[in-house]
């Protein structure tokens, strides 16, 4: 597993393949590996990298620094370091937040976005998770919540709580891999001080890309508890992407439920993208 330096604190990533870069970025709560099928699917063509995010996975979980300038710094020096150019960026919730906030700021170096479930305080509200985000907002206890586990059976249902009726290959093995990540000690510390993040990401909300913008896909799942795909769907009036995919059967998990589906989705912005070059 190899890592990289970001202001003194070890980032975690997964490298594989040659080709044009895909870089993947992850949800609250979550890491890497959710993203283990399109990275072995797309190795094999392509140059992939999927990260975790500072507090996250194997990166460390340094008692302060969950500040969105500090995630987009985070994304922009990891494509720097690796000098990576003309590069996909996938990203699922707070992922696609930050794909999204990056691109603004540097959109000739981005081929193409893919977007699942992007977070936006537009898209987390009408949910029950963003009402325990307002709660976890108003709540500065970070100190004393760095020294709390969440109970196996707790973790099962925050797992739960993101998974539709779809059914994918290696579904089980992820699905306990996030159970155990999510007893872990700084996980509840990380998530509750991002939140405090989520309202400056407004902005996303009313955001129009011009014409020159890199082309964007989005995708959700129809049984999204976490976030409201209702709520994603009135989002792509104003992200207008070249392609919207909507899993009837998937949750919040769309690249563990339907695995196939994002997989095909990223191929497909990859060719568009060529083609809108050409």
């Amino acid at each position: 597993m190899p890592t990289f330096d970001f202001r003194g604190t070890a980032i975690a990533y997964d490298e594989a393949g040659s080709g044009e870069p895909i870089v993947f970025l992850h949800n609250l709560g979550g890491d890497r590996r959710i993203w283990g099928a399109q990275v072995e699917a797309l190795r094999h063509t392509q140059h992939v990298f999927a990260l975790d995010l500072l507090g996250y996975g194997d990166s460390d979980a340094p008692d302060d620094g969950y500040t969105l300038e500090n995630y987009v710094a985070l994304v922009e020096a990891f494509l720097a370091e690796r000098d990576l150019r003309e590069v996909t960026l996938v990203g699922h919730c707070f992922g696609s937040a930050l794909a999204l906030l990056h691109t603004r700021r540097h959109p000739g170096r981005v081929r193409s976005l893919v977007l699942s479930s992007p977070l936006t305080p537009a898209t987390l509200r009408p949910t029950r998770t963003g009402w325990a985000a307002v709660l976890g907002r108003n709540v500065r206890l970070d100190s004393v919540l760095a020294r709390v586990r969440i109970p196996g059976p707790a973790a099962g249902l925050i797992v739960g709580e993101q998974l539709g009726a779809a059914r994918g290959n290696d579904i089980d093995e992820v699905v306990a891999h996030l159970w155990t990540r999510w007893t872990e000690p700084r996980r509840l510390m990380v998530t509750a001080a991002i939140s405090r993040q989520i309202p400056r990401l407004a902005e996303l909300d009313e955001f129009a890309p011009p014409s020159d913008f890199p082309p964007i896909t989005t995708i959700w799942g129809a049984r999204n508890r976490v976030l409201s795909a209702r709520a994603g769907a009135v989002l792509n009036r104003t992200l207008r992407p070249v392609r919207e995919i909507v899993v009837d059967d998937a949750g919040h998990l769309v690249m563990v439920e339907a695995p196939d589906v994002v997989t095909d989705a990223v191929r497909t912005a990859i060719r568009g993208a060529r083609s809108v070059d050409s």
